[in-house]
């Protein structure tokens, strides 16, 4: 079975290095560990703009894994001798964006007549017109623009829909990253549950991993002006989904309490939407404004020692498909409170606090317990490290490649 997979956002990320967020990282670390695998007669692609496909071969080049690009034709490497594409600056003229064109119809073809099988990790399925097509999967992470469009800014669910309506619920197959996104699809598109598979993500072991360092912590706080003393933390792109209002309520309350006239809250991340009423509320308050601390989007190198210092993580989204940095926190040594929302009791387990989002008083108090119970603290990292390693990216490999032998017998 001829596979072929497209992960076009890795070289999206090479050019935007805000495009490096949580699904960056899962398709990279998955992508790496698929191609590894020799089990699997399995190639990359990017059926995108030549500069960015240009920028994934280079990224899998410098992995040791050029051999497994997708082969190009005669007529492709013209196109791409043509446009001259330089890998560092953005290429937006129309010529482009027609070679381009050409380049992805031309190799949308010849996979739809070479592979047996097509997995998108991220962009709209394509249209195959071959004699015999292959069998297409794609990979949601969440549907929750479709079931809670009021998280998100005007225009984006039109946006997000296009990559939804590109399957087939009777004839495609696709992956999930966690059963409650997959009961969701079942749900909304009234999908056959054989037809999808749980894939659970992970965090990468040389990236998220208890920094013991304190000089290292201390000059990485230093980078981005956490002031000295104890910090909670957050990761996450500023946004409505994200309940901010709840957390900043919440950490107001800490500071009154006696001996926490230190703590910091720091918040790693872009700015979303629907967040101007609240960021005004932060920076009109004297009590919160020196205290809060907005990193705006952090290097992945430095995400260790940031969870590593914290005292605990909160995590008081609304609605996740995953979860992806509390795992990432405990990961770190880092004890989590969470909602007891969506997906994030699969990721968390009895590893974490886990509490209704709306409900202040709780958070409050599991907040102070962390800060003055070190012995319950640091059994919550004990159970935290040891959750985090049910997790791994062979693992979701593994979810991986026996998905594409189901649908591969059940086409």
């Amino acid at each position: 079975m001829k596979i072929v997979i497209d992960v076009g956002v890795i070289g999206l990320a090479q050019l935007f290095e805000t495009a490096r967020t949580g699904i960056y990282r899962v398709i990279s670390s998955l992508a790496l560990e698929l191609l590894a695998r020799d089990d699997l007669d399995l190639y990359f692609s990017s059926l995108s703009s030549l500069q960015v496909n240009q920028l994934t071969e280079h990224y899998f080049a410098e992995k040791n894994f050029a051999a497994k690009s997708f082969p190009k034709n005669r007529f492709e490497q013209t196109l791409i001798s043509i446009a001259g594409c330089n890998r560092e600056a953005r290429q937006e003229k129309i010529s482009a964006k027609i070679l381009s064109k050409l380049y992805r119809m031309s190799l949308s073809r010849r996979i739809g007549e070479q592979a047996d099988l097509f997995h998108s990790h991220y962009s709209s399925l394509p249209c195959f017109h071959s004699r015999m097509n292959p069998v297409r999967m794609l990979t949601i992470y969440d549907i929750i623009p479709l079931i809670h469009p009021e998280y998100f800014a005007d225009g984006f669910v039109d946006e997000f829909r296009p990559i939804v309506e590109s399957f087939s619920p009777q004839h495609d197959f696709l992956f999930a990253i966690s059963e409650c996104t997959k009961n969701d699809i079942c749900t909304y598109f009234q999908m056959d549950p054989e037809r999808v598979f749980v894939t659970p993500l992970a965090a990468s072991p040389e990236l998220y991993y208890p920094v013991r360092d304190n000089a290292l912590i201390a000059e990485v706080k230093k980078k981005f002006r956490i002031p000295e003393g104890r910090y909670f933390l957050t990761l996450a792109t500023v946004e409505k989904r994200k309940n901010l209002k709840t957390s900043m309520s919440c950490f107001r309350e800490i500071l009154k309490e006696p001996g926490c006239d230190d703590l910091s809250f720091v918040l790693v991340g872009t700015q979303g939407w629907k967040v101007k009423e609240i960021l005004k509320e932060i920076n009109d308050d004297p009590l919160l404004r020196n205290r809060v601390i907005f990193t705006g989007f952090v290097p992945d190198h430095y995400l260790s020692a940031l969870y590593s210092g914290a005292e605990a993580f909160l995590y008081l989204s609304l609605y996740e498909g995953f979860g992806l940095p509390p795992l990432e926190a405990m990961q770190c040594g880092l004890p989590v409170i969470a909602s007891n929302t969506s997906s994030l009791p699969e990721v968390v387990g009895d590893a974490g606090i886990l509490l209704d989002p709306q409900r202040r008083e709780p958070i409050c108090q599991a907040m102070l317990t962390l800060l003055e119970n070190r012995e319950l603290r640091n059994d919550y990292v004990r159970k935290g490290l040891a959750r985090a390693g049910h997790f791994s990216w062979r693992r979701c490999a593994e979810q991986t490649a026996a998905g594409y032998q189901r649908a591969w017998d059940g086409r």
